[in-house]
């Protein structure tokens, strides 16, 4: 943790810094970001009554809400490179949990907290915002601090007998996400009291990730798990190729408690489905509460008309639709995102939803434009910024994901999270328009470091033309792409053109830093 002292110094420093660079800078607005790991739009804003989240329905309220955001990676460490950075996977090179940007093609890229700290703001981040340790110590050039609170898991973090879910006395244990929640108070407090600029602060907090551990009070707000909903599509979807399904719970003794889902054509059975729904939304109501602590702080100390608040997710998830578990697929509940803003004295910013297409390197230029920065041009993603104002026409038509896949058996594949770059197998790259899912399985070359667009593993179309993505289980139930093979061409074409202009865009970049 940052020392006080160190913190002042670090502050008095970039104070000096923004006097030089920004003129007027507390005229400008705060930015506090919010970011949470592993958390799909099971919330109350988004249809889910099911689900206790009055803090997040709160912020929602005098937010602007996007009902259909996007993540590039279903991934933690890929995904998380790419949204603080503006960049997508196919430029940052982040494909597993080995890679991170500053050592493959960013060592000199601006990321999105180091933006806001170039532009005269005091940036700071507490908690998981990138994943730990990629990049190193949280990436330094980032923040203002001269020594980033690390992410940190106390030991042990996992529950008791290794369960996937567990409810514990908070006096006996603890729980990082309560001292990320105390480290980005205090900051704040500090910020308020000592700063003459405006401030970035970042905070990410680390559950619903696995295993849902949880203080007690939490599970006990959801009924006995008998009472619980289970998926109610459970098949793995008809006719979909089985290099798209994901094993996440499917490694024996991974949790004591979990026996089931096993493999891709035999889902696990209600009860123990149940269980484990009641544990992550223990989990989601966990996380509601911190951000409610972060929210009511704000407003204690005067700051709420004068600051940003963002708060996203870095990925989806799956509760056991699809037979599907966890992240790591290219399919809706894998890559869909919550993503809620708000901007004071903005009038859209007051529970309206938005359906325009949105994706987490969008996240980047809107903070920035929304704040009074100059737009960066250095980034992939698009400013979201014109949403706030109408719907019409939208910033973009087509949202992308990317996920990799290894191993030679169709049927026995696996995540390459800790695959070598180069000796990945496949990937599949997916479009999501207004009407349609569609994805397609490309040969990797490990060389080139890209797919081979002339070797096609398999595709996949779903039909999302009457969803407005409350269901999560009436969707991407049947692959049709036999059945519309016009709109699978269409979709192909523009997948494959988005697919090639981002290796030229990175040929060009890479090319113009060889010459620096």
């Amino acid at each position: 943790m940052i020392s006080p002292l160190v913190f002042i110094l670090a502050a008095a420093v970039s104070g000096a810094h923004s006097a030089q660079t920004a003129s007027k800078p507390s005229k400008k607005m705060n930015v506090l970001y919010i970011v949470v790991d592993d958390l799909r739009p099971d919330l109350e804003p988004y249809g889910q009554g099911y689900v206790h989240t009055p803090n997040i329905a709160a912020l929602a309220n005098k937010s602007l809400i996007f009902d259909r955001a996007y993540c590039q990676f279903a991934i933690c460490a890929p995904s998380r490179n790419s949204f603080m950075t503006g960049r997508r996977p196919d430029a940052t090179e982040c494909w597993n949990f080995i890679d991170h940007f500053r050592e493959t093609t960013g060592r000199n890229w601006i990321s999105m907290p180091e933006y806001f700290k170039n532009n005269g703001y005091f940036s700071s981040g507490v908690g998981k915002l990138y994943h730990p340790n990629l990049p190193p110590k949280g990436d330094p050039p980032s923040w203002s601090d001269v020594d980033e609170f690390p992410y940190h898991n106390p030991h042990p973090h996992n529950c008791p007998n290794n369960t996937a879910w567990c409810s514990l006395d908070p006096k006996h244990y603890n729980f990082s996400d309560t001292k990320t929640l105390d480290e980005g108070l205090r900051r704040m407090r500090y910020a308020a009291k000592n700063l003459t600029q405006p401030f970035f602060l970042g905070v990410g907090f680390h559950k619903p990730h696995l295993p849902f551990r949880v203080p007690t009070g939490f599970i006990e707000m959801y009924p006995p798990a008998e009472n619980i909903s289970a998926a109610q599509d459970k098949a793995f979807p008809k006719a979909a190729p089985a290099l798209a399904w994901n094993g996440c719970l499917a490694r024996p003794g991974r949790f004591t408690d979990v026996t089931q889902a096993r493999d891709w054509l035999t889902p696990m059975e209600d009860d123990e489905a149940r269980r484990l729904r009641r544990g992550y939304y223990a989990a989601i109501s966990f996380t509601d509460s911190l951000v409610g602590k972060l929210l009511a702080e704000l407003r204690e100390l005067g700051l709420e008309e004068n600051t940003i608040v963002s708060f996203h997710a870095d990925h989806g998830w799956q509760l056991g639709e699809h037979n599907m578990w966890c992240k790591t697929s290219n399919f809706e509940l894998g890559v869909r995102v919550p993503w809620m803003v708000h901007v004071p004295d903005v009038e859209r910013c007051s529970g309206t939803h938005t359906t325009a297409l949105a994706e987490l390197v969008d996240v980047y230029p809107t903070l920035a434009e929304l704040a009074g920065l100059p737009v960066p041009t250095h980034v992939d993603g698009k400013s979201q910024a014109p949403v706030f104002h109408s719907d019409v026409p939208g910033v973009k038509v087509a949202a992308f994901s990317q996920l990799p896949k290894c191993g030679k058996n169709q049927t026995d594949m696996t995540g390459c999270e800790y695959t070598d770059k180069h000796k990945i197998d496949y990937m599949g790259y997916s479009i999501r328009t207004d009407l349609y899912r569609y994805t397609e399985w490309f040969r990797w070359n490990g060389t080139a470091l890209r797919a081979d667009l002339s070797f096609t593993m398999a595709r996949e179309l779903y039909d999302h033309v009457a969803d407005v993505g409350i269901d999560f289980n009436a969707y991407e139930n049947e692959n049709i792409v036999m059945e519309q093979l016009v709109t699978m061409e269409e979709l192909s074409g523009q997948l494959r053109n988005f697919i090639r202009s981002q290796y030229d865009n990175n040929d060009v970049e890479t090319r113009a830093a060889d010459t620096v």
